[in-house]
């Protein structure tokens, strides 16, 4: 069988975004065993005019950069790959990719209305007229901040929600670009956008629009003041992110049937007046790539607790992200007020403690016509419980929770024999889920919900393995280059909204989230575009030590456990070893990057490092860093810090203090994914089990039992009003041993190319079931356990010879008598018995 799956343009299907620098990529299906021999890509434009062909190449590689191509703006171009194997089947797939405006070619007008006018959010609409003749293509580019919806004849465009993606609004503007032609109609048609406050704090719109008819000629229209554009405010009286929504539902009768509808007219009479013009954001106009935000899934109630008649207390049993969704009858002007929280008081009311200043509340307010039903639009929260207050006449009918974030498409899968590490598994995927929101947020509930950038530090590693994250790397790389000042130094968040700059040394996460995206997706693109700033963060740093020693950090391993011994590590220890770390991370982008010079110099001074923290900080008698603390300890010989012959002794102590801990670790945000990954690599995998299952305080295993259903910031159950969030990912990177070690995926080289397969099997479990989508096709791993031996199940993407290591003796590779316990594989599917 020889048959493509999928064809992707610059990672994306099908684009609307693309200017000139066109990557195609693409993959076969699962069941696909002959190799590709060679490729051909022709790229036509509308008119079927070849533009581009790359004739006929003899190789494997899945995918080819468009080199010398210049295409023309808001253009359509098809995409004709045809592939031949190696025993000359073949195979064509079709694809398309369109090119979005130049930057010159913005001729719209931002608009708003006087801050003063209304509090909530803003309708913005226009009335236009087509010709009868019939359409071929139908675009609208539209920058609404901070966010917005696009209707056209009431309907709404796109199912996206909290749209565009949060940025520095003074340096980067996202705009979208929408689809019109199946809502567009011959004669009279309306445009609406509605435009809520969002991270701006401000509502502004700029629009374009495009209309081409198949003769070839269109029609255009902008965002401007006057002109047939009309504004005014809607029944979403009140909205912010922190704060949530007030929508009065009554006020719909001011735009019925539809404030975008031909039927409605709007008149200054029914409180519409022209649009103003607005002082103009600063930011660059950019094409947004990064997967939309979603209404992704939904929440039953769970368990509902009826205080008294004017007080419901509704239990989805799941933390979350988004918004509960109502439908409700009663008399007209009552109220239901939805207050979100993620804990309970001893009352059985919401607790709300930990959310700080944040009202995190939506208020709806009834019109008094039959079954009615709402959900926000412009705020949303974290949550695991609703506290619905009634005042009035009012009967809740329904309830849901509506799970929403960035629609990012999950790659990875893990289960095994035991139903805890199932549910941690399950735990930190939701977890992510929930703290994906155009940017990394630290956490979805309180006044805060910031891009963390040590958190990221520490959470990449299970994210990797989770979700597919090109597109949206590249935007979170781009945002943390936006933080950086003339000296280099970057912000502890991005965008920059909180922290300190320059950030602290454990922001390693700038360097490692474009080394990741080169070694998942093969994006070398992004490693050159960002290079320079990268390489400036670390001179910053260097210019920050004196002997490879760090002279200031912030938060070092944040949040250990302080009722454990030993739990505090020495901050400028910590710090040291991160500049190693960004030392040995800018030298491989360098040569990534094919800057030879800075390699050198770089690996030089990676030397030059871990001899001085060696002089420093390894004591000998006691083969231990520092304090020796597990975090201490670990990151030494993670980042290869500690000379190979000292290596077990200090890993000796490492499992000693667990021991001497009771089986915790006492690590902070940063060491305990360096722990546990030494755990697994020097045969401790069982330890790392009993670790994360230990259901004693403080760890993974007393969430659980806690029935936790995310990460916790913190080790404790009982909620304080400081840095309490039940529902951050910081903590959830254990994950990544799942894939890493139990299930045996390595990826590695560009694109996953050279990733190893190598499942450790331990005691603990009977059997493993893991896999991991990628650019080059899906990695399966699994074992179980039968009787004596071992039985493995692999599968590896056509194209690739993988290299698999088996820890036992090896009797047969389907069903053929086999030895050793090294090999390679070619792609395909195959089951290893061992002894």
């Amino acid at each position: 069988m020889f048959k493509l799956n999928e064809i992707k343009i610059n990672y994306m299907i099908e684009p609307l975004t693309i200017r000139n620098d066109v990557k195609v990529l693409w993959n076969y299906d699962l069941n696909t065993l002959e190799e590709q021999k060679s490729y051909q890509i022709i790229v036509k434009n509308e008119f079927g005019e070849i533009i581009y062909d790359t004739s006929l190449v003899e190789t494997s590689a899945m995918e080819c950069k468009l080199e010398g191509i210049n295409l023309p703006s808001r253009s359509r171009f098809n995409v004709l790959l045809k592939v031949i194997s190696i025993t000359g089947n073949q195979e064509t797939k079709e694809t398309f990719f369109e090119t979005t405006l130049n930057d010159d070619e913005w001729k719209g007008k931002w608009t708003s209305i006087p801050d003063s006018f209304n509090g909530g959010t803003l309708y913005f609409r226009k009335q236009f007229k087509l010709e009868n003749k019939k359409i071929k293509r139908a675009r609208c580019y539209v920058c609404g901040i901070g966010y917005h919806e696009l209707y056209i004849n009431g309907k709404k465009v796109k199912d996206s929600v909290l749209n565009p993606g949060v940025t520095n609004y003074d340096l980067t503007l996202l705009y979208d670009t929408y689809e019109l032609e199946p809502f567009l109609e011959n004669g009279d048609n309306v445009m609406g956008v509605e435009v809520g406050y969002g991270w701006y704090g401000s509502r502004k719109l700029l629009l374009q629009l495009y209309v081409t008819y198949e003769d070839g000629s269109e029609y255009e229209d902008h965002s401007t003041c006057n002109y047939g554009w009309w504004v005014t405010g809607t029944p979403i009286i009140d909205n912010s992110i922190y704060g949530g929504e007030i929508y009065d539902a009554r006020k719909e009768e001011l735009t019925a049937p539809h404030w975008c509808k031909k039927e409605f007219q709007p008149t200054w009479a029914n409180g519409w007046m022209y649009t103003i013009l607005t002082q103009n954001p600063v930011g660059k106009l950019t094409p947004q790539e990064i997967d939309p935000i979603r209404v992704l899934n939904e929440f039953d109630v769970y368990k509902t607790i009826q205080i008294d008649k004017t007080h419901i207390v509704y239990d989805f049993n799941q933390n979350m992200a988004g918004w509960a969704k109502i439908k409700v009858e009663g008399k007209r002007g009552s109220k239901v007020t939805l207050v979100y929280a993620e804990g309970l008081k001893e009352d059985n009311h919401v607790n709300q403690l930990n959310l700080r200043s944040a009202r995190c509340s939506d208020t709806y307010i009834l019109k008094g016509e039959g079954v009615e039903e709402y959900a926000p639009r412009f705020t949303y929260h974290g949550f695991q419980y609703v506290e619905a207050i009634i005042e009035g006449e009012v009967n809740i009918l329904s309830i849901k929770g509506m799970h929403v974030h960035s629609d990012v498409k999950v790659v990875g899968s893990f289960r095994c024999s035991d139903e805890i590490l199932n549910r941690l598994h399950k735990m930190a995927v939701i977890t992510e889920q929930n703290n994906q929101y155009s940017i990394l947020t630290d956490c979805p509930q309180r006044d805060e919900r910031f891009g963390w950038l040590n958190d990221v530090s520490s959470r990449q590693f299970q994210t990797n393995f989770n979700f597919d994250m090109d597109r949206f790397y590249n935007k979170v790389v781009h945002d943390i280059y936006e933080t950086q000042n003339e000296e280099g130094a970057i912000a502890d968040t991005a965008p920059y909204y909180t922290g300190g700059q320059p950030a602290d040394t454990t922001t390693a996460s700038y360097l490692l989230l474009a080394l990741s995206t080169y070694k998942l997706y093969g994006d070398k693109e992004l490693v050159i575009k960002e290079y320079d700033g990268l390489k400036k963060w670390v001179e910053y740093l260097l210019s920050k030590q004196h002997g490879y020693i760090m002279d200031y950090y912030y938060y070092a391993d944040w949040v250990s456990p302080q009722t454990l011994k030993n739990s505090n590590s020495d901050g400028i220890f910590i710090s040291s070893l991160f500049l190693h770390w960004h030392l040995k991370l800018i030298a491989e982008l360098a040569n990534i990057a094919s800057r030879k010079e800075d390699y050198e110099r770089y690996s030089l001074m990676v030397k030059e490092s871990k001899e001085a923290i060696n002089k420093k900080y390894y004591h000998e008698e006691t083969h231990s860093y520092s304090l020796s603390t597990q975090c201490e300890n670990a990151m030494a010989i993670w980042l290869d810090v500690c000379e190979e012959k000292n290596k077990k002794d200090v890993f000796d102590n490492i499992v000693k203090d667990i021991i001497h801990n009771n089986y915790h670790l006492t690590c902070g945000n940063q060491g305990y994914r360096h722990v546990f990954y030494l755990l697994c690599e020097y045969g401790y995998g069982d330890l790392a089990i009993k670790v994360l299952k230990n259901e004693e305080y403080p760890g993974w295993g007393y969430m659980v039992k806690m029935n936790a259903s995310t990460i916790w910031e913190r080790w404790e159950a009982e909620m304080q009003n400081e840095m309490h969030s039940f529902d951050h990912p910081m903590f959830g990177s254990f994950d990544a041993i799942f894939y890493h070690y139990f299930g045996g995926i390595q990826y590695d080289g560009v694109g996953c190319d050279k990733t190893v397969i190598h499942p450790y099997v331990v005691d603990s479990l009977s059997f493993v079931e893991s896999s991991f989508k990628t650019v080059k096709g899906t990695f399966t791993s699994n074992w179980k356990k039968v009787g004596e031996n071992v039985e493995y199940y692999i599968e590896i993407p056509v194209n690739l010879k993988i290299k698999v290591i088996i820890d036992r003796e090896i009797e047969s590779i389907n069903g053929t008598k086999a030895y050793g316990k090294e090999f390679y594989l070619s792609g395909g599917h195959y089951t290893i018995i061992s002894k």
